[in-house]
């Protein structure tokens, strides 16, 4: 699977069950500079009631058995509004460095 049909595949999947607020895809992938080992860095801004733990997990079950790796990191928009011009956060740095692969309008 290419690239790009990875991460058509990944935000139909995510946009269907879950429909988030917004997702970006951030690190290698991002950067162009994926490899074959190269695991696919995920932020997803939904609403949720699930601690933080809970929601990557969910999210990766929704894929099953998959041939890719994911890192996945699930926000709401209230941890959004919080933490996104706190320097330093992982937030700041997926808002400066990720491309948006899905924003709902």
């Amino acid at each position: 699977m290419t690239q790009a049909a990875l991460l058509e595949h990944v935000t139909k999947t995510i946009v269907e069950r879950f429909r988030p607020k917004r997702i970006m895809v951030f690190g290698s992938h991002a950067r162009g500079e994926a490899g074959p080992d190269s695991d696919l860095d995920l932020f997803i801004e939904m609403d949720t009631a699930r601690r933080l733990p809970e929601r990557a997990i969910e999210v990766s079950e929704a894929f099953g058995l998959r041939p890719w790796p994911m890192d996945i990191v699930v926000y709401t928009p209230e941890e959004v509004r919080r933490l996104r011009h706190v320097s330093g956060t992982l937030l700041s740095v997926i808002e400066k460095e990720g491309k948006v692969l899905y924003e709902q309008r």
